[in-house]
């Protein structure tokens, strides 16, 4: 194998890249030529927030439960509990660039400066220096890596003082323009479009009655709800199932169970007030419900298929791309809107980077590449490993270094044999006058 040198440093090449067919080269062209769409799940973070296990199967069957009502909402206020704490209370570590948080933040800010670089040197007249990165994760790991990183994004907000969101927002060009010739250029731009909402997202009723979406900068609502949620933790349950299944990730208990223990166990007035204080505050998070009713109000309703709208108009596009990480597709509707999107739109490419061998054999159950007419949906995974070696897991940091990096080194030729020269000059010494 003739070995790769990039500025003189060897390279190690993609084991996989030609089994799946996902060389540099031909990713390459595909950024070159295409609109960039990203959806990132919660598989890219996972190394910093906890796996959630069975959350929205476990609040679907409750809704669909027979109980009675404070039991129903005690076993829901439980299970919020359980993701508020592993999933919204995290985020002050990160907006406070804690230092067990640099991992995560150094593992997105270096994907981003890649991207960036990317859009940096595309030069077609048809597309515009922006990449579109959708995401179902409501933590704040986007935000304040591009913050770090100092690019420029767009994640529907407006304002300063109090950032509104206003979907108007997305989509809007930026240029430089010098100060002496005024020369303009145009400034890479990435639209980050959150579409389960987010930790920062507040919710708020105007005088009017209207509800509109703030950004909440120091995450008060955040503090606000631990603080109800202390006062309600002692009348909660304890949702995780005992001993938990080998091999399964967290597993909640089963609802049933659930809810013969709130219904045995009767609680004081002020222990029901400390537990609907704290379901109250809970619904006021700008975030969608991990559930298949998904909505707490009717704000989040129109956000969300807004959202959804503007995602399913960028996989319509001529030419378009989807690449997705750490996203399971088991949520329904956006598994059916990518899958309609690929067979209406020849154009479009979708392609899956799988975590895992293991986890390729779960997407082509959900994704049925065969039904897919114009077989533009690809997995892309790592290859076996050889013996002795564990597998090369496509993590963030591998999808840039193995993937997207590489299509933006400088590239050189390689040598075919290298030729040494020893060049002697004769040392004639001082010339006599």
């Amino acid at each position: 194998m003739t070995q790769l040198r990039v500025n003189g440093v060897a390279q190690q090449p993609v084991p996989d890249a030609r089994s799946n067919g996902l060389t540099p080269e031909r990713l390459r062209t595909i950024v070159e030529s295409a609109h960039l769409n990203f959806l990132i799940g919660a598989g890219t973070s996972s190394a910093y927030f906890a796996r959630l296990g069975n959350i929205e199967l476990a609040l679907t069957e409750l809704a669909d439960a027979e109980g009675s009502e404070f039991a129903k909402q005690r076993v829901r206020a439980s299970i919020q509990a359980y993701f508020f704490d592993n999933v919204l209370v995290p985020n002050r570590e990160i907006v406070d660039r804690d230092v067990s948080a640099e991992p995560v933040l150094t593992s997105y800010a270096t994907f981003l400066r890649t991207l960036n670089r990317i859009l940096l040197k595309r030069h077609s007249a048809l597309h515009a220096k922006q990449a579109n990165l959708f995401t179902t994760n409501v933590d704040m790991v986007f935000e304040v890596a591009m913050e770090q990183l100092g690019v420029d994004f767009s994640d529907g907000f407006s304002g300063k003082i109090r950032p509104r969101f206003d979907l108007g927002d997305f989509n809007t060009l930026r240029y430089r323009m010098g100060s002496r010739y005024e020369h303009r250029s145009e400034v890479p731009v990435f639209n980050l479009v959150k579409l389960h909402g987010s930790a920062a997202w507040k919710q708020e009723t105007k005088p009017d009655g209207k509800r509109e979406i703030y950004f909440d900068h120091g995450l008060t609502l955040v503090d606000h709800v631990e603080g109800l949620l202390s006062d309600a933790r002692h009348y909660l349950l304890d949702v995780l199932l005992v001993p938990q299944p080998e091999g399964q990730g967290p597993t909640l208990r089963s609802v049933p169970d659930l809810l013969a223990e709130a219904e045995e166990e009767s609680l004081a007035d002020d222990a029901v007030a400390a537990v609907r204080d704290f379901a109250a505050s809970y619904e006021q998070l700008g975030i969608v419900n991990p559930d298949k009713r998904k909505f707490a109000t009717t704000v989040l309703n129109q956000t969300y298929y807004e959202l959804i709208r503007r995602f399913a108009n960028e996989l319509e596009k001529e030419n378009s791309v989807l690449f997705t990480h750490g996203f399971s597709f088991r949520d329904e509707h956006l598994r059916d809107l990518v899958l309609r999107a690929a067979r209406m739109n020849p154009t479009l490419q979708v392609i899956v980077f799988c975590y895992s061998r293991a986890d390729r054999i779960a997407y082509e159950e959900l994704l049925p590449v065969a039904e897919v007419k114009n077989g533009n949906v690809q997995l892309v995974a790592p290859s076996e490993p050889v013996e002795g070696q564990e597998e090369r897991h496509v993590t963030l940091d591998v999808l840039d270094s193995d993937y997207f990096e590489p299509i933006v080194r400088d590239k050189i030729p390689e040598f075919d044999q290298r030729i040494e020269l020893d060049i002697r000059t004769p040392n004639t010494g001082p010339t006599d006058a």
